[in-house]
């Protein structure tokens, strides 16, 4: 059984900010979409999906993602910004469900973490922490991340002792230019 865990601002603005310019140069940045349900597929692969767990802030109001999103079956915990408009709390939160599984599944299945964020390590918590303590106990560790924002040791560690997955490998196909080129 397979349980994801994504952080949606880290692969989001990872991907807007450093691999959207590369591929798709001269594109108006607002234009720039992630394709939730092909990113969700390329981390399932064909497996039997048992959690799908998706933070981030809420949205404007305008914004369909979110109810794309849980039409797709996923647990979706949209979190306010603070009074500076900085995000706070999406990576504890996905933190929590990704221990509370890590408990509560008996035998270990398969982790797999969509994320870059390492930050924490030095002071036992945070996404490397966590899957380190994923894998202590049995648990197959999957990360998949933009090379261009995952903190090297996550994605050292992932490579080791489990599947690292680079975004950049599927650009084409996990994303999309609205009202331009489509995903593959």
């Amino acid at each position: 059984m397979l349980h994801i865990f994504w952080d949606n601002s880290n692969i989001h603005f990872v991907g807007l900010n450093h691999v959207f310019p590369l591929n798709d140069p001269g594109v108006e940045r607002g234009k720039y979409r992630t394709h939730f349900l092909n990113l969700l597929e390329l981390a399932r692969d064909g497996r039997e999906l048992k959690t799908a767990v998706v933070a981030g802030s809420v949205p404007p109001p305008s914004d369909g993602v979110w109810n794309h999103l849980k039409s797709l079956g996923v647990n979706l915990q949209l979190l306010n910004r603070d009074l500076t408009n900085k995000e706070v709390g999406v990576d504890e939160t996905i933190q929590t469900y990704l221990l509370r599984t890590m408990i509560d599944v008996d035998p270990p299945e398969t982790i797999a973490l969509l994320t870059g964020d390492g930050a924490g390590e030095e002071f036992g918590i945070g996404f490397l922490s966590d899957i380190k303590r994923a894998h202590k106990l049995g648990w197959n560790i999957e990360v998949y991340s933009w090379g261009a924002g995952c903190k090297r040791e996550l994605r050292e560690f992932a490579q080791q002792h489990g599947k690292y997955v680079n975004l950049e490998d599927h650009y084409n196909h996990i994303t999309f230019i609205l009202g331009g080129r489509r995903p593959v």
